[in-house]
């Protein structure tokens, strides 16, 4: 388990010196000016706040979009473990982070004593298609900051149609067949048919008041890479029989009448028709898997499928995701990376491998020549099978792209991946130092903060202290301008905590802060000390 291998942070809050005894030469504190009178009120001390307990391991994340990684500032991000909301991510000041709004950039750790190999993270944002992700935590001794980046995809392009019908109820029972179709073109990706005299219901079994019904259909071509990328993950969560559920076709059906969503019927059942691929083996056994949207955990369905001529069709009742899957033998190996052309460069690059099963993404550390990119039980849980061929791309942080497989190459082997540097990077070591705002002679402790950076618009690249106590900001590009941002981490500084580096270069620099620190006032005078214990 991760925190079998690591010490993971003893948060604290930031908090004053309870400061006793007299103030005097001999206990080393400085010595409290008498007011000139007997016993009276003596001098005020400064007392730096304490620092916060040191991190060893945050996960910086962020949400962006598919074309230009661009960050989207409106997003939610919700982390579960096992169906439920999750009690062992924190934020870095150790406040809950359960549920974070405009999440477009974040940073958040492991409360003191988890013991988690993944998290769950339900993702949204308005415009786009909300998706499920899997956090891995295994098999992350080598990385104090773990890169976690949310790819989300619009429901209108040349491969994801949604298509939204709406009608007027007299009441929950709907009065007419209504049908949704998304069609790209005149190609039909995904069908669905409310029949007449359907009893609407929420999710509690109450029928739902008269309104405006809206119908929302999300379909997908079945032989795109975007079906593989737009699933939400966990379909194969857990999956240890050796084999993959891969999915077939894919659609999205919500419903609601007027702000009530509608969760199941009475009196019959809603008619799905997906594209499938034309390929499909006519003896293949298909299966259905539904997503509980709550708690981001696919479950198994007893819906018979029926295959036609590039189509599959099945009966519901109720609505969420859906996932028509095939069984395929699980890649036992892995897939494997070697490395050529220009170096990974400090904080590494990402690793995307994108097919119709699955999309996957992993970390290629700094320097890396030969690198385990996913072992087979991570192919399995992103969907890919033994025979599974995937388009492999390399990022850095803010979308540069370092490399592109010359079309489709095996997902289950070795891939060779030559990188190309887009543009110059540099890197640059950031010193911190903080003092009082009421006494700048007075240090303030800031090397346990973290400190993030980015280009506008692109996802925040998060570091930790190194060895000599500083910040080292890499794969920064030459000549761009960056805005740094530091949490202190409860410290109470005083004025803004971000600053921005124009036109970057390889130069070390330093930035200093000011802090409210504690006043304490002591006691003294002619009259002797004042405290106990002096």
């Amino acid at each position: 388990m991760f925190t079998n291998k690591k010490s993971l942070l003893a948060l604290s809050v930031a908090s004053a010196f309870a400061l006793t005894g007299c103030f005097s030469d001999d206990d080393n504190n400085k010595p409290v000016p008498d007011d000139g009178g007997d016993g009276g009120d003596g001098g005020v001390v400064i007392v730096a706040p304490e620092a916060p307990a040191a991190l060893d391991f945050v996960i910086s994340g962020s949400v962006v979009e598919n074309e230009e990684f661009n960050v989207l500032s409106n997003a939610t991000v919700k982390f579960m473990e096992n169906g439920m909301p999750s009690s062992n991510i924190v934020a870095v000041d150790g406040s809950n982070a359960q549920s974070l709004t405009g999440a477009g950039n974040f940073v958040v750790t492991l409360k003191e004593g988890a013991d988690l190999d993944n998290v769950t993270a339900i993702v949204s944002a308005e415009g786009y298609i909300s998706k499920v992700f899997n956090v891995d935590l295994t098999n992350e001794d080598d990385f104090d900051v773990l890169t976690a980046q949310f790819i989300l995809f619009t429901g209108d392009s040349d491969e994801v149609k949604q298509e939204v019908v709406k009608k007027t109820l007299a009441s929950a029972t709907t009065s007419e067949e209504i049908v949704a179709d998304a069609k790209i073109d005149t190609t039909s990706l995904a069908t669905v048919t409310l029949p007449n005299g359907t009893t609407l219901q929420k999710g509690s079994g109450e029928t739902v008041d008269p309104g405006e019904l809206s119908l929302s259909v999300l379909g997908l071509d079945p032989t795109s890479d975007t079906k593989g990328s737009v699933i939400p993950e966990g379909l194969n969560a857990n999956n240890t029989s050796g084999n993959v559920a891969v999915p077939v076709s894919l659609a999205d059906i919500t419903m609601t009448v007027g702000e009530t969503k509608v969760k199941k019927f009475l009196g019959d059942t809603l008619k799905v028709t997906l594209a499938a691929p034309s390929d499909l083996d006519a003896g293949e056994t298909l299966t259905v898997k539904s997503l509980d949207e709550d708690t981001g955990v696919w479950k198994d369905e007893s819906f018979v499928v029926t295959k036609g001529t590039g189509t599959v069709s099945f009966e519901t009742d109720h609505l969420t995701w859906f996932s028509v899957n095939k069984s395929a033998a699980a890649c036992s190996t892995g897939l494997s990376a070697t490395v050529t052309g220009d170096a990974v460069p400090a904080g590494g690059l990402l690793f995307i491998a994108a097919s119709s099963d699955g999309l996957g993404l992993s970390v290629l550390p700094e320097g890396a020549t030969s690198e385990d990119v996913f072992s087979g039980f991570a192919l399995t849980r992103y969907g890919f099978s033994e025979d599974a061929m995937a388009d492999v791309y390399v990022f850095d942080n803010e979308g540069g792209l370092w490399f592109e497989s010359d079309g489709e190459v095996e997902v289950c082997g070795t891939v060779p991946v030559e990188l190309t540097r887009p543009y110059e990077v540099v890197s640059k070591t950031l010193t911190l130092s903080g003092v009082c705002a009421q006494d700048n002679s007075q240090s303030v402790d800031v090397s346990n903060s973290v400190v993030t950076y980015n280009r506008e618009n692109k996802r925040e690249k998060s570091v930790l202290k190194n060895a000599d106590g500083n910040f080292d900001l890499s794969g920064l590009r030459a000549g761009e301008n960056y805005q740094v941002k530091v949490n202190f981490r409860g410290l109470p500084v005083v004025g803004s905590n971000t600053f921005t580096l124009d036109s970057v270069d390889d130069s070390d620099m330093t930035q200093e802060f000011e802090f409210t620190c504690n006043e304490v006032t002591g006691s003294g005078g002619s009259g002797g000390s004042g405290g106990t214990g002096g």
